[in-house]
């Protein structure tokens, strides 16, 4: 440990310690601490002029005004005007601004209210050097810098994004609705290269698209005679909820309508979704929902069972690895959790922002948030961040309590003391994963923790792993469909049970937003090899004995989970009687047993067994349901698992049987 620590003070300028009684170096010790110098030296004000709303997919103009404040602003003075990562206009589906075309699209202007020169520098763009670790999440930055004559109290410099004044179209709005699209402004009033916050900075309200697409979500397992729920919303083809559809929708079960129809017609107060909470079905089978619309819409649901006694564990569907602004994504964890539970209909979440990037005072909003939204028996939330190590410290690894509360370790990934946004107070750090793994251990008690790795911007390391708490592994993702990483695991004997999560930074708990002409190829590595129009793109399911969070944390922990890539696909697999994720003993050729209720057609449907694909069936229809004896008499410990894949490329993943 004290080596890793002496490099990481030689390469980060003695940054961090592990005493309570060290304080960084950091001129500031939070981002209040800045802005409350702007204020004292009185640096300005930023503005917009006319409008300040825009809609999804479409192109507007803005107008930001600066107006400079008594300290004036000197020669090689400016401003930096940041968008937070992912979501700035200069990054999101290749949007460029530009000043070469003043008819082409993302037209740029700036100007002075005396004429002074303004010279503008974006980053990242072109293979400049970014100043992602300095601002993150706000490294896309637009720089104007002041080389003409000083600005003196009153004066103002204008930046307008897609200006139309030369019949350019605008600037092209992001994908994704937001309620407040931070324009955060940063301003050098002396020209020393001191750029501070403004305690405001303008916002854009990014509203949702009109209704295009119907989207249906259904309970997977009831009970004959018990409520089930059925929850219907309206999409704008861009993944955000049509919030103002005001059209009226039918339902019936298929097969056996007899049993279920229902109606609803649509108020403003609805939002563009309805959960119908009370649908009972007194005959045991499959079924699905159909929903049609009024106006030529229409959608089916997931299929689902109904049983005729409960089971002792029922399938529940989450979303355990998402993003607000708060780190790198879009929204609050307010705005997260109510989409899992309005919009996408899962039933349990954790909000996992980066560690590294979170505050005592998000940390604790965090923790709020998710107690409030806790509601057992219907929506179930879970306390969780991402721990980022680089993949030679051990890889980024999302760790989740099912307490309330929990201690937050951050990485020293990243760490930059200039930046505003990152914790430079005295709490302990974990710069290896052994390192979290030990901490972690000194709170671990009657399996309250669990640590998932996943593939996202450093893949998690097999080299080290801890049985208990590191209990899953994550395949899918928006960022990718890992199986051959997962392997790795696998191959080194770790007994990780497979889930997936969405790694969502859109603001879109167990949903994600339609990508916009992202060119995907079998070759890249970085991000899913998945149709552009493809959402969701991950979901975890778990056998759970109650909706509640024991029993969802013990069905996590105890690898009672599947994963899919966004289709709630029904699946069940057993090895000698064993459900997936046991652990038990090899006696004789081991009896495999298979069924699975697909959402599409399947395509194909495979037992792995020690990585290998030993059997392999090509069903007709959207089910199957078989049992293979492996007779093959292979000695030692082996694992067993299911991977299956529909016509329409969506898959799902079984959590391995273990037999000694």
């Amino acid at each position: 440990m004290a080596w890793r620590l002496l490099v990481f003070f030689l390469c980060a300028g003695a940054a961090w310690a592990q005493s309570s009684a060290y304080r960084s170096n950091a001129q500031f010790l939070t981002e209040d601490e800045a802005a409350q110098k702007a204020t004292r030296l009185d640096v300005g004000r930023a503005q917009l002029l006319g409008a300040d709303a825009a809609k999804v997919g479409e192109n507007g103009e803005f107008t930001l005004r600066f107006t400079v404040g008594r300290a004036g602003m000197q020669t090689g003075g400016g401003l930096r005007i940041a968008t937070a990562h992912d979501f700035g206009w200069d990054m999101w589906g290749g949007v460029r601004l530009q000043t070469a075309d003043p008819q082409a699209a993302n037209f740029l202007v700036y100007r002075t209210s005396t004429g002074a020169e303004l010279e503008w520098k974006p980053w990242p763009q072109g293979g400049q050097v970014s100043l992602f670790r300095e601002y993150h999440p706000w490294q896309t930055i637009n720089q104007f810098l002041l080389k003409g004559a000083p600005l003196k109290q009153g004066d103002w410099i204008e930046i307008v994004y897609g200006s139309r004044g030369g019949g350019s179209p605008g600037v092209e709005i992001q994908p994704m609705d937001e309620t407040a699209f931070e324009q955060k402004v940063y301003v050098d009033a002396e020209g020393k290269g001191e750029f501070l916050p403004l305690p405001q900075s303008p916002t854009i309200r990014v509203l949702p698209g009109e209704a295009k697409e119907l989207i249906v979500a259904a309970k997977t397992d009831w009970v004959v005679g018990e409520p089930g729920w059925v929850n219907v919303w309206l999409d704008d083809g861009l993944g955000n909820p049509a919030m103002g559809y005001r059209g009226a929708i039918d339902l019936a079960a298929e097969p056996g309508a007899s049993q279920f129809r229902a109606s609803w017609t649509f108020s403003l107060e609805d939002k563009g979704a309805h959960r119908f909470s009370d649908v009972r079905f007194e005959k045991p089978g499959v079924y699905r929902v159909r929903v049609t619309s009024r106006d030529g819409k229409t959608a089916l649901s997931n299929p689902f069972t109904v049983h005729e006694t409960a089971p002792e564990e029922r399938i529940v569907w989450g979303d355990m690895h998402t993003h607000t602004k708060y780190s790198d994504g879009r929204g609050t964890p307010d705005e997260m959790y109510a989409f899992g539970r309005d919009y996408a209909a899962i039933d349990f979440c954790s909000v996992s922002d980066h560690a590294f990037t979170t505050t005592d005072w998000m940390w604790d909003d965090i923790q709020r948030a998710t107690a409030e939204y806790n509601d057992p028996g219907r929506y179930v939330t879970f306390l969780g961040y991402e721990w980022s190590g680089t993949t030679d410290v051990g890889g980024d690894h999302n760790v989740y309590t099912v307490d309330g509360r929990m201690p937050l370790y951050r990485s020293y990934n990243g760490y930059n003391y200039r930046n505003l946004r990152m914790y430079h107070g005295p709490n302990k750090m974990a710069g290896h994963v052994e390192d979290l793994f030990r901490m972690l251990g000194e709170n671990f008690q009657d399996e309250n923790l669990l640590v998932i790795p996943h593939y996202g911007g450093r893949r998690g390391n097999p080299e080290w792993h801890n049985k208990d708490l590191q209990r899953g592994i994550e395949v899918f993702s928006d960022h990718r469909r890992s199986e051959d990483w997962v392997s790795t695991y696998l191959e080194k004997g770790h007994r990780v049970g497979i889930v997936a999560s969405t790694d969502n930074h859109s603001g879109n708990a167990g949903y994600g937003v339609r990508r916009v002409d992202r060119e995907v190829g079998e070759d890249q590595d970085t991000y899913s090899r998945f149709s552009p129009a493809e959402r969701g793109t991950a979901l975890m399911a778990v056998y759970a004995e109650s909706l509640d969070r024991e029993g969802v944390f013990q069905g996590i922990y105890h690898r009672r989970t599947y994963a899919t890539t966004g289709s709630r696909i029904v699946l069940r697999f057993s090895v000698d009687g064993l459900p997936m994720g046991s652990e038990g003993k090899k006696s004789g050729a081991p009896a495999i047993r298979v069924s699975a209720i697909g959402t599409d057609a399947l395509k194909a449907v495979r037992i792995v067994r020690n990585g290998k694909i030993i059997h392999a069936v090509d069903p007709e229809g959207d089910r199957v349901e078989f049992e293979y004896m492996d007779r093959s008499g292979e000695e030692g410990p082996v694992y067993y698992y299911l991977d299956l894949v529909q016509e329409d490329g969506e898959k799902a993943i079984s959590s391995p049987v273990w037999l000694d």
